[in-house]
């Protein structure tokens, strides 16, 4: 990113101000595109569905929120305050009800945040708060969003656009393969949660690993699906024809 400087004595000369890009997409909203300043974004970590038993005469309690070595989460909030700033106060009032309009009618859809590029949240936006100052002429807004506790990638496992591609936590691998007898693969799950993975077939393939063994072909594969664990899955192919696994990580950030 490049950077603006100026020396700090007053000057007559026009200063360029920073691009407006950092901000959220949900639904037709953008507020980038609105003309929103993002000021504040707080996306704390889910809270954990605990189950939790004490005994008599025992230190602690015993802990039964986790299942195969799963945490469960409830939904989490995502809050943005954004500031627009400048008009008369008839149009900041028409900015605020257009706010509301597009943003609170709609169901759980995509939410697009450029704090997190590689990712989206499964959202619906939860409530709008707008507080207007006729001495600064600005508005205020506090949007709420309620979200699924993990964030998926924007494309499928193996589809590696260029612009996605986050080398602290990314992994380039096949998903696609060319079955001609029998055949051991690995496909891997690095994301923070086991996932559900369908396929594309063709031709007759069976596939055996942790998640048992299925048999799929060009009519069945569409109502198939296994559960890839985190990691590692050694998975034995078997037949004649292609199996593409088709699934998208889903990551706690």
């Amino acid at each position: 990113m490049e950077f603006i400087f100026r020396d700090l004595p007053p000057t007559e000369v026009d200063v360029d101000t920073l691009p407006n890009v950092e901000g959220f997409a949900f639904a037709d909203f953008d507020s980038v595109k609105s003309g929103w300043w993002l000021t504040e974004r707080t996306a704390p970590t889910p809270e954990e569905q605990e189950i939790t038993e004490s005994v008599p005469y025992r230190q602690g309690s015993y802990d039964f929120s986790m299942i195969d070595n799963e945490r469960f989460f409830n939904n989490r909030e995502i809050t943005y305050k954004l500031l627009y700033v400048g008009e008369e106060y008839r149009n900041r009032k028409g900015f605020e009800q257009e706010l509301k309009r597009q943003l609170m009618p709609h169901n759980w859809g995509k939410l697009v945040d450029t704090h997190e590029p590689v990712y989206y949240w499964w959202a619906k936006c939860k409530s709008v708060e707008v507080d207007d100052s006729s001495d600064d002429a600005t508005l205020e807004a506090s949007i709420v969003f309620t979200a699924y506790p993990y964030a998926y990638t924007n494309h499928n496992e193996g589809a590696d656009y260029w612009d996605d591609v986050f080398f602290p936590h990314w992994i380039w691998q096949q998903v696609k393969f060319s079955v001609n007898g029998s055949q051991d693969v690995n496909v891997k799950n690095i994301g923070s949660r086991p996932v559900l993975s369908s396929f594309v077939v063709t031709g007759n393939v069976k596939a055996k690993g942790s998640f048992g063994e299925v048999s799929l072909n060009d009519s069945n594969y569409k109502q198939t699906q296994v559960v890839l664990d985190i990691g590692d899955n050694k998975i034995n192919l078997s037949g004649n024809g292609t199996i593409e696994f088709v699934f998208k990580r889903e990551e706690m950030v």
